[in-house]
């Protein structure tokens, strides 16, 4: 059973606001195998490997997004797509052509596979908006705000993931650019700003506390699309090693530097400012 949070220590809950506005900044980007699109790619671009289908990925897309406006339970996200997969040839094994190598390869659209999409889909997006949050505590209180990484404390917890359970460290602090969490396929830890006070009474509760920063060990992994070779934190999945959070705003804000060119300094600055700002509202939007 998972460990209870200490009695009157409430966490900021996050709102779905700032995880759809986290979404619906990632635009449709068709792709043969997950590993074309690179870890902090998947803060600017939304893609399911192999389904090269734009209707069809459209699709998929526009039903997260409801999912996580909406809080559409998986069986009812599932219910959606799998008559429209299967409509159109999708569901089930097939084969797929890579219209860049010509290379063919099977793909399986089933009910685990929705089910990894819908996981990752929206941890990612509850991340990168828990990093908002996070964000703005640490603007208003520097000096008081430390991100605290909390597992599921079960025994379905990873070995490398328990280790770093109770780590409590400044947002600013290198650790957090690789080891935010997610850290991996079907990861549910998790990362919140905790003050100063309340991570006392974490550990006077007798959670867990660690406030020196883990050793961070490098180990190679091959892209089997590139052929290239890159080091990737040792217990974190290929592709998970970025903030999701830090990676999209860092993006956008040089798009909107990009945009703003040869404008005054005052409406410069602003138009970045709006860049970051959430859409207003929590309906569905298709994208266009």
């Amino acid at each position: 059973m998972p460990t209870p949070i200490p009695p009157g220590l409430v966490f900021a809950i996050l709102a779905p606001d700032e995880a759809i506005a986290a979404f619906r900044r990632r635009d449709l980007l068709p792709s043969f195998a997950w590993e074309d699109v690179w870890q902090e790619e998947h803060a600017r671009a939304f893609t399911v490997a192999k389904l090269l289908r734009m209707d069809l990925l459209q699709f998929v897309r526009d039903e997260l997004d409801r999912a996580i406006a909406e809080g559409t339970p998986l069986a009812e996200f599932v219910a959606a797509l799998r008559p429209r997969l299967a409509e159109a040839g999708w569901w089930g094994t097939r084969e797929v052509i890579d219209p860049v190598t010509g290379q063919v390869a099977r793909t399986t659209f089933d009910l685990s596979r929705l089910r990894l999409i819908y996981d990752v889909n929206l941890r990612q997006s509850y991340a990168a908006g828990r990093w908002r949050r996070i964000e703005s505590a640490a603007e208003s209180a520097p000096d008081d705000t430390l991100i605290y990484y909390r597992t599921m404390r079960d025994e379905r917890v990873r070995q490398s993931h328990r280790a770093w359970d109770g780590v409590a460290l400044p947002a600013g602090h290198p650790f957090w650019r690789t080891h935010y969490p997610p850290n991996g396929w079907r990861c549910r830890c998790v990362a919140y700003a905790v003050t100063r006070a309340q991570l006392e009474r974490l550990r006077g509760a007798g959670m867990p506390v660690r406030t020196a920063a883990p050793p961070v060990a490098l180990v190679p992994w091959r892209n089997r699309q590139t052929g290239e070779v890159v080091d990737v934190p040792a217990g974190i999945d290929p592709g998970f090693a970025y903030n999701p959070g830090q990676q999209r705003d860092g993006a956008l804000q040089r798009a909107a530097a990009d945009a703003a060119q040869g404008l005054p300094p005052g409406v410069r600055d602003a138009a970045v400012r709006d860049a970051l700002e959430p859409p207003p509202g929590r309906g569905r939007r298709r994208r266009r």
